[in-house]
Parts: structure tokens; C-alpha cells; sequence
């Protein structure tokens, strides 16, 4: 053995090794030239891989496969053992109601709930509605009628009967937290893709018992909407379920659709939802443009909102649905006003006019007005008031009223109008160049030739029955003083013979001493009235003084010409039948 080092290192096979000492000879001339192999090149570790690749292949790579399927690969052999067939899923509720639900394990299901936490009726509920979510899977899933209908329809008479008594063992607080916990449950199961049917039809049983559930707490629902807005199935799931209120409630789904689902109905994916709601909302409940409620199913700013989305928002979402909105708007407008009774919507409506562009929207409110005027005198009082600061929406109001008359003249057409125009022209004839005034000005003109003459009908009652009693007055008298007094005269004796004529006569002397007393007493106080009068009217006290003087004249000349004319209407009478004036 040499004594030199020695390098150490992995052995080799034989046939390529290399001697290690350091005093190996020289190669002679002779000696054929050195063969170099993989192993005296490549590191040992490439080695080993390539050996590993060689003699352990790792399988193949899907692509592969498939490669070689589409070449000269040969198919595999088909497995002798049988699938498993999978059980039918049902297409419809109806069906899987009919094949995977019963009476009886619905009242098992829940008296094991109950007797296991008897002090906890949410969990009842839980139980119940994870139930009917297994026992209901449907394919395609049912989606539910927009107002009642499916899913709960597709239950027996007998089933929706157990689940109600479960129901009704709760409080309303209680029954309000179900029906919270149905619609979160809905969003949070319908999430994940699971089944939310027990949940949908647990929601519909409840808002039919108690459709205020749904309003008691609709900042929540709002918020919940709001969570899974960009999620489109799940936020119409959460419409629908809260819109299940107005099955029975017209005022809870009016509501509802206010708070709930307008807000959202500019989003495409909700638009359609939102004015199908509406329509079959007005439709359960038979609601039309003709329909008056006692009270509005709105306030004031609400009815506003509605306005402007049907003639401004409308522009900016799909066209079908903005029609069909506008179709709805007549019988949502007669609800949300109920016949314009409030007074305070007519200085609303009046104040915004000068805003409105679109033209649809103007006529609306004109006519808004108009019904308001024709509702309550209260509107006219407020039109008094803002008639100055509103002259260019006044000016439209009287041209809108002016061009349907005739359909507001019976209702228009009084004395308490007619000042009112009255006062309109005078106010228009005491300013100049002022915005709106020449609208104004013609509307009030034009108003006031359609309008009949103040104080005066058809037929003139008032005018008749005065001339009437003026007339008989004065046939009394002639008759008393034709045969010297009241009791020999003619109709004297027709009293007496009806034995009224002590009556009559009493009553006249009680008649005359009063009018005595009352001579009495102006004679005494009026000159000093008369004279406080001339001290503090002044002139003015002359001018009426003079007034009164000449009307006094023309009633002695008109009592003069109507005894002339009685006397010779007697004796034309006379003429006709004679000896009619000695009787």
C-alpha cells in the first residue's frame, strides 16, 4: 500500500475506473486510447434519474391520454360492475310534494322538535324548513309566483294545517324573529346553491297570518338587501320574500315595494321584478284608476317619489318596463291621493310646477291641482295665499282649468270660485310687467265669460219668492182697506174660518209691539250712533248717508209702481170676471 493520500469517492464500475495512486506509469505507445462513459461525465445523481426514468416510468398526463385516445390507443376495457342508478329528481313541486312528503312525518318531525327543546320555537322552525328543503329539491329549482301562489299552494290543505298550529303557539314578537330568520336563511342557504323551498313556504304561511311582520322591521331588510345587491338571484329572492306581505295587506305591499324595492328598480337585474310586483299587487287586490280609499296608502313625499320615477326614471331603465309602469301609474295615483282630500298636497304640487320638464309630468300635476281645488275648499284657501309668489303656476293652473271646463265646471262653478277669480283680476290689474302675469291674466278672463253670474241660477227662486211675499202683502192690504179693517176684510174671514184668526191676530199685535219697541229705541240711540259715525267717517259717513237716501227713494218708488201694478192687475181681473173686485 503507497503511503501517499488516497482521494475517496463512489466506486465505479470496473470496466471505466480509474486508478486513484499517483504512481501509475506511463501509457505506452501501444496501449489502446481511454473510453469515456455517462458516468465519468454526468454527475452520479443525473445518473440515478436517468436509470429511475428508465426502469420506473411515471404515468402519463391526462393530455396525454387524451393524445392517445384520438391516435392508435387502444380503449380501455369497460368495467363489469353496474352503476348505480341515481334516484329521479322531480320536476316539479307538485310532484315532489306527491312522492317524498306525508302527513304524518311532518306531525313526527315536529313533536320530536318540540319535545326536545319545548322552550325553543326557533329551533322548530329550523327543523321544519330543513325538512321541507331536503324533501322539495326540484329540477330546474322553483323559483315561486311573484304574490302568493308556489311554493306553498303545492302543500295539502293538511299540511299547511300542521305547520300553522306550530305557528300560532308563538308570540308576535316571536313570529316577527321567524319571519326574520326565514328571509336571512333564504339569502344565506340560496348563497351556497343549496334549497331554499321550506324556507320560502315557512316565509308565505307567516306573512299570510301576519302580513305587518314584513313592516315591523324594514330597516333590516333594507340592510340585508344592501348585503347581496351584486348577487342578483339571492337579492330577488329577498324581494320576494318580503313582498309575500301584500298577499292580504294591500298597505303592507304598497310599503314594501316603496322601501324595499324601488330603490333598486334602475338595476337591471331587478327592474322587471319590481314593476311585475306592482302590478300584480294592484291586480290581487282589484285596484283600478277608479278606486277611492278613505285614506291614501301614501304621504305626500312618497307619491312625489312614485311621480318621478314613472315620467323621469322611467327614461332610464329598460322600455317594456317603462311602459308597463306607466300603465300601472292611473291605479297606483288613485290609491296614493284618495281623491286629493289632504289640502297640503295642493301647495306641494303647486311649489314644484316651476321644476318640472318633463310635459307628462306637468299635465299630471295640473290635473293633480285641478281635482285638488274640486276636492276641498282648504285647496282654495292655500291658492289665495300663494297666488302672488306663484304667478307663472297659477297662470298655468287657470289655462289647464280653462280648456276642461266642462269637466270641472260642476264642481267649479260657485260663488266661493267666483270671488276667488275675482280676486285674481284685481290683483292682476294692480302690478305690471311681472313674470307670469299675461298667462295669468287670460286664464282669469277667460274663466269668468264661462263661469255663470254670481248669485244668479237657472231659475230665480230668490227674486219670485221676495216679489211673491211683496205681492201678497199688498193684496192684504187693499183688502183691509176695501172693507175698513183686517177683521171684516176677506181674509179676515178666511182665518176665521179656519179658526186661525186670534192666533194670527195675536201674533201681529206681538209683531207690532216689538216693532214699536224697536222704533223706540233707534229713535233714541241711533242719532247719537249717527253722530259718532260723522265724527270718525267723515266725509266717507256723507257719501254712504247719500247712498242710503237714494235707495230709500228707489224702494218707495218701486212699493208705489207695485201697488199701481197690483190694482191693475185687479182690475184686469176685474175685466175677465166680473164682480171678482165686490167678492
Amino acid at each position: 500500500m503507497s503511503e501517499k493520500w488516497e482521494t475517496v469517492g463512489k466506486t465505479k464500475p470496473a470496466a471505466g475506473k480509474a486508478k486513484a495512486n499517483g504512481t501509475s506509469g506511463k501509457v505506452s505507445k501501444k496501449q489502446e486510447p481511454k473510453i469515456y462513459t455517462m458516468e465519468d461525465v454526468l454527475p452520479a445523481s443525473s445518473v440515478e434519474n436517468m436509470y429511475q426514468a428508465a426502469f420506473n416510468p411515471t404515468p402519463a398526463s391526462p393530455k396525454n391520454d387524451k393524445k392517445e385516445t384520438n391516435g392508435t390507443a387502444k380503449a380501455k376495457p369497460k368495467s363489469t360492475e353496474k352503476k348505480v342508478e341515481k334516484p329521479k329528481i322531480p320536476s316539479t313541486l307538485g310532484q315532489a310534494v306527491k312522492e317524498n312528503l306525508r302527513v304524518e312525518d311532518l306531525k313526527n318531525l315536529l313533536e320530536s322538535s318540540q319535545t326536545r327543546f319545548p322552550d325553543s320555537p326557533l329551533l322548530w322552525v329550523r327543523d321544519v324548513a330543513a325538512y321541507l328543503n331536503i324533501k322539495l329539491v326540484t329540477q330546474p329549482p322553483t323559483e315561486g309566483d311573484i304574490l302568493g301562489g308556489e311554493p306553498s299552494t303545492a302543500l295539502t290543505a293538511n299540511m299547511k294545517k300542521v305547520i300553522n298550529v306550530m305557528l300560532q303557539k308563538c308570540s308576535d314578537s316571536m313570529k316577527e324573529t321567524f319571519f326574520e330568520t326565514c328571509i336571512a336563511n333564504t339569502a344565506h342557504d340560496l348563497s351556497k346553491g343549496m334549497c331554499v323551498t321550506g324556507w320560502r313556504i315557512l316565509t308565505q304561511l307567516l306573512a299570510e297570518t301576519n302580513p305587518t311582520l314584513v313592516t315591523a322591521h324594514i330597516p333590516r331588510y333594507i340592510e340585508l338587501r344592501n348585503s347581496y345587491q351584486n348577487r342578483p338571484n339571492v337579492g330577488l329572492a329577498i324581494l320576494w320574500s318580503t313582498g309575500q306581505a301584500g298577499n292580504k295587506s294591500l298597505h303592507s305591499g304598497i310599503k314594501v315595494w316603496l322601501e324595499i324595492m324601488l330603490p333598486v328598480i334602475t338595476m337591471k337585474h331587478y327592474t322587471k321584478f319590481v314593476v311585475d310586483y306592482l302590478a300584480t299587487l294592484l291586480s290581487t287586490h282589484n285596484i283600478t284608476k277608479t278606486t277611492v280609499l278613505n285614506k291614501p296608502v301614501m304621504d305626500i313625499p312618497n307619491f312625489l317619489t312614485v311621480q318621478d320615477t314613472v315620467f323621469i326614471v322611467s327614461t332610464q331603465i329598460n322600455k317594456d318596463c317603462a311602459r308597463s309602469l306607466k300603465d300601472q301609474y292611473p291605479a297606483l295615483r288613485a290609491i296614493a291621493v284618495a281623491g286629493c282630500k289632504n289640502h297640503e298636497m295642493f301647495p306641494e304640487l303647486l311649489g314644484r310646477l316651476a321644476n318640472l320638464s318633463m310635459p307628462d309630468q306637468v299635465v299630471d300635476t295640473l290635473d293633480l291641482l285641478a281635482i285638488c281645488l274640486t276636492a276641498t275648499p282648504a285647496a282654495l284657501v292655500h291658492w289665495h295665499k300663494a297666488y302672488t309668489s306663484h304667478l307663472p303656476q297659477s297662470g298655468q293652473l287657470l289655462q289647464y282649468l280653462d280648456t276642461n271646463w266642462g269637466r270641472f265646471k260642476s264642481a267649479l262653478d260657485v260663488p266661493e270660485f267666483h270671488e276667488t277669480i275675482e280676486a285674481f283680476e284685481d290683483y292682476n290689474q294692480s302690478v305690471i310687467n311681472k313674470e307670469g302675469l299675461a298667462l295669468a291674466s287670460q286664464g282669469c278672463t277667460s274663466l269668468s265669460g264661462k263661469m255663470s253670474t254670481p248669485g244668479l241660477p237657472w231659475f230665480p227662486w230668490k227674486t219670485l219668492s221676495f216679489l211673491l211675499l211683496i205681492s201678497t202683502a199688498s193684496i192684504i192690504n187693499l183688502d183691509c182697506q176695501k172693507h175698513g179693517s183686517f177683521s171684516l176684510s176677506s181674509t179676515g174671514q178666511f182665518l176665521r174660518d179656519i179658526g186661525q184668526f186670534d192666533r194670527v191676530v195675536t201674533n201681529y199685535q206681538v209683531v207690532l209691539d216689538k216693532s214699536m219697541e224697536g222704533r223706540h229705541w233707534a229713535d233714541t240711540n241711533l242719532p247719537l250712533y249717527a253722530e259718532q259715525a260723522r265724527r270718525v267717517g267723515g266725509p266717507y259717513y256723507d257719501v254712504a248717508q247719500t247712498k242710503v237716501g237714494e235707495a230709500w227713494v228707489l224702494m218707495v218708488q218701486g212699493w208705489g209702481k207695485l201697488e199701481v201694478a197690483v190694482k191693475a192687475g185687479v182690475v184686469k181681473v176685474e175685466g175677465w170676471v166680473p164682480g171678482e173686485q165686490e167678492q
